[in-house]
């Protein structure tokens, strides 16, 4: 594939919808084929694959279970199988730092606990879609209009203010709003809320944090 190309040009979905794929292997299960029969051709997904979608290809990968995704770009990733917290629909993933390039062969696993610790909450990779099995790969969002789950307390309320990870969260992996921006806080930013952020309430944010992507092409 050329180099400098965002994502795959076809992606082997597991589920009916991206919000729904639990993964207990890489790629989904792989099923045998009988002695002699040939191989079907299809482009496996890894850990590290991104894909790009507009607003109406994001919606119709969505769960109405779930909810709705939006236009942005979403990477496949493992989980930490030893995580405390379990990855769920609006939390924030982290990268922990022994899997963070450039360590020779980055293994695109991402931890549902804060990284590097909970007072800095810095490491993000993305936001969790759905509740993925500890240890087991699905998808995550990294840029575009994402929906998060807020903390049970925020430093402010708002119209479009900053969206962090939330230091010292009272729920794991959860997200603040309107924290003073400092030489440490400006690395736990995500992104700007759209309207006014509400505590223990999955909302709509506006991914602006750069190079919170690293994967495949």
């Amino acid at each position: 594939m050329a180099g400098g190309m965002l994502t795959k040009q076809a992606v082997l979905l597991t589920a009916q919808y991206l919000n729904t794929v639990n993964d207990s292997v890489a790629g989904g299960t792989i099923f045998a084929l009988p002695s002699g029969v040939q191989a079907p051709p299809y482009s496996q997904t890894l850990p590290g694959d991104r894909i790009v979608l507009d607003d109406a290809s994001a919606a119709g990968l969505s769960s109405p279970a779930i909810g709705t995704l939006f236009g942005g770009v979403y990477e496949y990733v493992g989980t930490t199988s030893g995580a405390t917290a379990a990855p769920a629909r609006g939390l924030c993933a982290f990268w922990p730092a022994a899997n963070m390039p450039p360590t020779a062969n980055p293994s695109y696993v991402v931890s549902s606990d804060a990284q590097p610790n909970t007072s800095l909450p810095a490491y993000i990779a993305g936001v969790f879609l759905n509740a993925i099995t500890k240890g087991n790969f699905g998808w995550i969002q990294v840029a575009g209009i994402a929906q998060v789950l807020f903390d049970t307390s925020l430093a402010s309320t708002a119209l479009a203010t900053t969206v962090s990870a939330k230091a010292s969260a009272t729920t794991a992996s959860t997200f603040d709003a309107g924290v003073a921006l400092t030489t440490v806080t400006l690395a736990n930013v995500l992104g700007v809320a759209i309207g006014t952020p509400v505590i223990s309430t999955i909302s709509s944010v506006i991914i602006t944090r750069g190079g919170t992507f690293l994967g495949r092409i």
